[in-house]
């Protein structure tokens, strides 16, 4: 039923749907081509290629219900067939977030993702979103892609919207995400959400007093964005 009520044409023959467990691989070769290279953590990297566990987190978030992706239909030797165009993949999370994020980046070291969720600890713990908006949950949006060659047709920000709409359905009070892309920051602006917390990538030292992630321009800041629905 939810997946009927979400799905909408947008443009281009594109529509927007529920992921489902048997797109998981599909969704996952889809990050490996369109995110995974353009995310600024990545980028910033030595290895320049995700970890299995952040692959698995984040695919992982498809059994929850709360992941969209904009598919292109089109017909090939009379078969009609789907072509994902972009992607946003989001989960639950509660008041004891920060606390579990700063437990599994001291697990996993000093791993790209486990750096990766240590600075997403802090933001996590200095956004404080449930004391700010009273609230004891919140559908956050992890992860978000678009097919370079589709890119300039608000496919992003469309998927966000039929995403808070979804929120809203399933009863959440929040819609929020953590932005290390100076252009998905964007996408939060426009949609109204507010900024709750600034990290400035050159402040985010190791115990060395290293920079841990030192992305090119335009990416400086990791920025939280929130949204009351």
């Amino acid at each position: 039923m939810i997946a009927q009520q979400i799905e909408t044409n947008i443009a281009d023959n594109i529509q927007i749907r529920l992921i489902e467990l048997n797109d998981r691989d599909e969704v996952l070769n889809f990050l490996r081509k369109h995110f995974y290279p353009d995310e600024p953590f990545m980028i910033a990297s030595a290895q320049k290629h995700p970890d299995p566990e952040d692959e698995e987190f984040n695919i992982s978030l498809i059994a929850h219900g709360t992941c969209l992706m904009a598919v292109q239909q089109e017909t090939v030797n009379s078969i009609l067939k789907e072509r994902i165009v972009g992607v946003v993949l989001s989960g639950p999370k509660c008041s004891d977030e920060a606390e579990h994020l700063f437990k599994e980046a001291a697990r996993l070291g000093s791993t790209t993702w486990g750096k990766t969720i240590g600075i997403l600890a802090h933001a996590e713990r200095d956004s404080n979103v449930y004391e700010r908006y009273n609230a004891d949950r919140a559908l956050h949006i992890y992860a978000s892609a678009v097919d370079g060659r589709f890119r300039g047709r608000a496919i992003s920000m469309r998927l966000k919207e039929k995403l808070k709409e979804l929120a809203r359905q399933l009863g959440y009070p929040l819609l929020t995400t953590d932005c290390t892309s100076f252009y998905s920051a964007k996408v939060s602006e426009r949609m109204g959400m507010d900024c709750v917390n600034v990290i400035k990538y050159t402040d985010c030292l190791d115990d060395e007093g290293k920079v841990v992630f030192n992305p090119p321009l335009p990416h400086e800041y990791l920025k939280t964005y929130a949204m009351r629905l």
